[in-house]
């Protein structure tokens, strides 16, 4: 055959599934016509990951390698390597920056040997969010806390801060989303990802690889993204496949609604737990049932984000009307809505089609058991049900045995929380988390609670959403009455970055060897991550 005739037959071969969408002005690509044609029957028993990965097989795979690569997913086998295309790549800045250094140096090496430097630019669409700079210097009860630690920030990160402005303007195909604004997680669900790409006249499921392990925090809205290093993302934004084999997909059915009172953290440190147990490392995770239906995407992205913590690389939910519900919450353009719920329905993405879904390896859990919960100390997968904190010596049994404890108020007590932290993207981004937490503090205040001396408190919300959302309900002056000021829009205590305790606090600890804790409303609580003088630390819930 002729080169010319064998540049048609495979322009035919990678282009005969490629349609037109109905009802738009937009092409797609056929998967299932194309997984149907090597075996009939088949697409409808494929989990929802099996369905995007072959989406993008049929879309980007070389030709010659296509039809080898779909049976992988088809046969579910994981002989045979094939590429996966990641649509995005978001970045926090540390890992971020380094990455884009590396580009910087290559530009340099391109100009030294008489090149347009120019030309090297990151292929693939890459987003950076200045998240992970910012430490809790000043705390929640200063008034001025978000000013002095945004100005401690910037000043200790001035060169740094320089660079990625640089990258925002000198870098093709990068945005960057400057500190201030919120964790990336948070920002991703709630602004960055589509869901559903147009690119070039093309519509397919959006996908992004990120270089900090929460980022399924997306998984939520039926987004494959997962964390990754600063290399494979670099390999990514340079437009070169991320070579993969087909991932151990595990279905987790949602069973029973749960009890009044229960948060998502609630909820989704009871299923660490259980994941852990059921020794899911490494698997992607398809959550579904009619409990996982009756989830918002704030409470379904709060068990999303954990997924590094039960040990998968995924936690995904189909998508499905609540995923347009939180697009439109979210102001999403309409016919970007419109696109996603269209394109779904079309291409068997959408829940009801997922009906027929096998899986090999399928987990109940029933959400109607869970109970009040925090974790630790030490791992998130050790559940702590508040009901056993007593018996288990953690907290006094009574109001009255704390009062007649050998201590004054102005003597900390050995065991004492010297860090409170409504913090991070897991549990900041879920509205009805941080609003119950407004509550709390709202009837402490009625009650005269006030916050012990020793504890030194903060709310660092994952995006600037929730400072709007407690000012329109009348509930910020709560919490800030009671210790819980803005400090910051960032990863804060929950990245380990709690800052300085009050110099006698810390002279007290040391003096005394005091056994000191932490509480916070984040994803990890590793001995000696959030605060070298909090010997433990426990997550918990917001209000909690």
């Amino acid at each position: 055959m002729s080169d010319v005739k064998l540049e048609q037959a495979q322009y035919l071969d990678k282009n005969q599934y490629r349609k037109l969408l109905p009802g738009t002005h937009l092409e797609y690509f056929d998967a299932c016509e194309a997984v149907e044609a090597i075996s009939p029957g088949s697409y409808k028993t494929l989990p929802y990951t099996s369905r995007v990965l072959a989406e993008q097989l049929v879309r980007r795979c070389d030709p010659e390698i296509l039809e080898d690569s779909l049976k992988q997913i088809i046969e579910r086998k994981s002989d045979l390597d094939f590429p996966w295309y990641p649509a995005r790549v978001v970045c926090h800045d540390i890992l971020g920056q380094t990455a884009l250094v590396d580009l910087a140096g290559l530009r340099d090496a391109i100009a030294d040997q008489g090149g347009d430097p120019a030309k090297v630019n990151p292929v693939v669409e890459t987003q950076l969010i200045v998240d992970h700079s910012l430490a809790v210097e000043h705390a929640g009860f200063d008034s001025e806390a978000f000013d002095k630690n945004r100005a401690i920030e910037e000043r200790r990160n001035e060169d740094r801060f320089h660079f990625i402005e640089w990258c925002k303007t000198a870098f093709k195909n990068v945005s960057v989303i400057p500190a201030g604004n919120g964790i990336m997680h948070q920002i991703n669900l709630e602004k960055m990802s589509p869901v559903i790409q147009s690119k070039e006249g093309i519509a397919f499921p959006d996908t992004c690889v990120g270089t900090d392990s929460h980022t399924p925090h997306v998984d939520a809205l039926g987004v494959i993204a997962i964390g990754v290093g600063g290399l494979e993302a670099e390999t990514v934004m340079l437009g070169r496949p991320s070579m993969m084999r087909l991932p151990d997909i595990v279905g987790v059915k949602l069973t029973g609604q749960r009890q009044e009172g229960i948060t998502a953290t609630d909820i989704v440190l009871a299923i660490t737990e259980f994941l852990r147990n059921e020794k899911v490392v490494s698997s992607y995770l398809e959550f579904f049932g009619e409990g996982a239906r009756a989830l918002t995407i704030g409470d379904r992205a709060t068990i999303s984000n954990m997924t590094p913590e039960y040990g998968a690389t995924a936690g995904m939910f189909y998508i499905d009307e609540q995923t347009i519900q939180y697009l439109k919450l979210t102001g999403r353009e309409p016919e970007q809505v419109e696109l996603v719920e269209l394109y779904a329905k079309q291409t068997g993405l959408w829940a009801d089609d997922l009906d027929s879904a096998q899986y090999e390896r399928v987990l109940e859990f029933d959400l109607s058991k869970v109970e009040r919960n925090l974790a630790g100390p030490s791992n998130p997968h050790r559940r702590l049900p508040t009901s056993e904190l007593a018996k288990q010596g953690i907290s006094q049994s009574s109001w009255k045995e704390q009062h007649s404890a050998k201590y004054s108020d102005e003597q900390m007590p050995d065991g004492a929380v010297i860090i409170a932290a409504i913090t991070s993207c897991t549990n900041t981004s879920n509205p009805r988390n941080v609003v119950a937490a407004a509550l709390v503090a709202k009837k402490a205040n009625q009650l005269g609670l006030v916050r012990k001396p020793w504890v030194k408190t903060s709310f660092a919300p994952g995006s600037k959403v929730a400072k709007l959302y407690l000012e329109s309900a009348g509930l910020l002056p709560e919490l800030e009455q009671l210790g819980f000021g803005i400090v910051g829009y960032a990863c804060t205590t929950c990245n380990g970055m709690s800052g300085a305790l009050d110099p006698k606090i810390q002279q007290e600890i040391t003096d005394r060897d005091l056994y000191s804790t932490a509480v916070l409303s984040g994803n990890r609580n590793f001995d000696g991550r959030i605060h070298p003088y909090a010997k433990q630390a426990f997550l918990a819930s917001p209000p909690l």
